[in-house]
C-alpha cells in the first residue's frame, strides 16, 4: 500500500489508542471485523467511504480529523493550539463531564473579573 493508507492507518490507531480503545473495541463500534480494522492500520488494506465514516462515529470525532497528519513526516498532527487541546480532552467527556467543565470556566471567569 501506498504512503496515504500508511498515514491513514496511523492516525487511527493513534486516535484510537488516545480514547483508550482496543481494536476490537473499535471494530465492533464501527461494525467491522478487529482483522479488518488491524489490515486499516498496518494500511494492508484500504477501507471504504462507509467503513471510514463508521470508525470516525465510533471513534466520536468529526470525519476530517481522521485525515489530520503531516505527509512530509509521517507524524500525526497533535492538537496545537490551546483550543484544539480543550476539544480534544472534551471529545472523551459525557454530557454531563462537559457541563461540569463550563461551570469551572464560568467561576474562573468571574473570579478574575473581580480582581
Amino acid at each position: 500500500m501506498n504512503d496515504i493508507c500508511h498515514l491513514f492507518g496511523t492516525r487511527i490507531r493513534d486516535l484510537r489508542k488516545a480514547k483508550h480503545m482496543s481494536q476490537e473495541e473499535l471494530a465492533f463500534k464501527a461494525s467491522i471485523s478487529p482483522a479488518h480494522l488491524g489490515q486499516i492500520e498496518r494500511a494492508q488494506k484500504n477501507p471504504t467511504l462507509k467503513t471510514i465514516n463508521e470508525i470516525a462515529n465510533a471513534l466520536d470525532v468529526p470525519l476530517t480529523i481522521l485525515f489530520e497528519y503531516n505527509q512530509t513526516n509521517e507524524t500525526p498532527i497533535k492538537p496545537v493550539t490551546l483550543i484544539e487541546k480543550i476539544e480534544f480532552l472534551l471529545n472523551d467527556m459525557s454530557e454531563s463531564q462537559k457541563q461540569d467543565i463550563l461551570r469551572i470556566i464560568r467561576i474562573t471567569k468571574n473570579f478574575h473579573h473581580e480582581k
